[in-house]
């Protein structure tokens, strides 16, 4: 009996729907996956499963766009490796945008499509407000009412004419050098320079009427997954924001609680002679709930609450450490010290089955003299996402 629903995102995550089809022991005989922009990091978490439904001999289909930059060379250049059908679709009008998204999973006796707004993108299955319909079909008895639901997407599903060509090297040698091509960092890069100038505020423009809302985090990728996400070339500590520093701050920071600690002496750099300090605050659990009710797992969580800047192996460190700067304005007890890129190191390894931190932010040698002189110990950090244009985060420390 044909059975639909539909899925409201984030409250139901079209990245879980997926998993849940993809993990149950269903052998499937087509996989269709139709999207207007495709992420690299989203489809690297499919590739194991998906090219094993292909080795089983599922027909692996994808129909995927490039307008308006939202594929990237590199996601072309992977799908080509999986050696699975796949067409590009482009009108060369500008006007007249690939927007569709479709995603159906057919066997000899069920078939599940999905059709609503989510790209294939870490946005569109996990962290934007999204809209979908699920159809689940039982097979034969649907398959009078399932061809009248993909009669209308085949030019989609199965796409034809001058506005589709089908993948190859040449294809995306081609696109590449008419400038249709982004790489996966000019593509992340165009992303958040459009949403700091989106959240904009000058002096004569009111504030923003919108509260900022908690909504979850993606799935980190795995480890050797992620020493396939291309990088920007060397990674270099950004240029330190002038602010004047130590000024009065707003009576209330702007933004979504991500984590809060308590700061023991160590973080704060207070130390016996002789002994050494860890250089920055440890990112542990701390008790911390997000969503609440569930304790965040810190061997994985701070990874991908800073997921979005790049990331680089740290030269001299161990071979699985990784670190990247993260523009942050930090308050201390009411005062406003500006915007400070803070480093943040990342070791996987130094959990070692044990709940240690696996995860630093450093308060670097321009910054430590202030934590030293503000005597931090037993204060509580709050770090907050935030909707400020040149910083992401906030760090507010406060009296416990």
């Amino acid at each position: 009996m044909l059975r639909i629903k539909t899925l409201s995102q984030p409250e139901a995550q079209l990245g879980h729907e997926i998993d849940r089809l993809l993990n149950e022991d269903v052998i499937y005989s087509r996989i269709v996956f139709v999207s207007a922009f495709v992420a690299l990091r989203t489809i690297l978490r499919l590739r194991e499963r998906l090219l094993a439904q292909r080795e089983t001999g599922a027909d692996l289909h994808f129909t995927v766009g490039i307008d308006l930059g939202g594929t990237s060379r590199e996601v072309l250049e992977e799908l080509l490796r999986w050696n699975s059908e796949t067409w590009v679709f482009h009108n060369a009008i500008p006007r007249a945008t690939f927007h569709p998204k479709i995603y159906l999973f057919e066997s000899l006796t069920a078939a599940t499509l999905f059709i609503g707004s989510n790209n294939l993108t870490d946005g569109g299955f996990y962290t934007n407000y999204e809209a979908t319909v699920r159809c689940d079909c039982e097979l034969p008895a649907d398959t009078d009412e399932y061809k009248r639901l993909l009669q209308p997407l085949t030019p989609f599903i199965k796409p034809q004419g001058s506005t589709v060509q089908k993948l190859n090297a040449a294809l995306i040698e081609t696109l590449a050098a008419r400038g249709e091509l982004s790489s996966e960092a000019e593509v992340r890069q165009r992303q958040r320079v459009q949403n700091q100038a989106r959240r904009y505020r000058g002096d004569d423009v009111p504030a923003s009427p919108f509260a900022p809302i908690a909504v979850p985090l993606p799935p980190l990728l795995p480890e050797a997954l992620r020493r396939e996400d291309p990088q920007r070339g060397k990674l270099q500590p950004p240029v330190q924001t002038e602010e004047p520093p130590h000024r009065p701050a707003s009576p209330s920071p702007a933004g979504v609680l991500v984590w809060r600690k308590t700061l023991p002496r160590s973080d704060a750099l207070q130390v016996n002679h002789g002994t050494h300090h860890v250089g920055g605050v440890r990112l542990t659990q701390a008790q911390f709930e997000n969503p609440p009710g569930q304790r965040i797992d810190q061997t994985t969580y701070f990874r991908q609450v800073f997921a979005d800047y790049p990331w680089e192996r740290e030269p001299g460190r161990h071979q699985d450490q990784e670190h990247t700067f993260v523009p942050i304005r930090i308050i201390i007890r009411g005062h406003d010290y500006g915007i400070r890129n803070f480093e943040i190191s990342h070791k996987p390894s130094g959990e070692a089955g044990q709940a240690n931190y696996t995860t630093i932010l450093r308060w670097g040698r321009e910054f430590s003299p202030t934590v030293l002189r503000e005597t931090l110990a037993g204060a509580v950090l709050s770090l907050y996402e935030t909707a400020e244009p040149n910083a992401d985060f906030l760090i507010e420390i406060t009296e416990a």
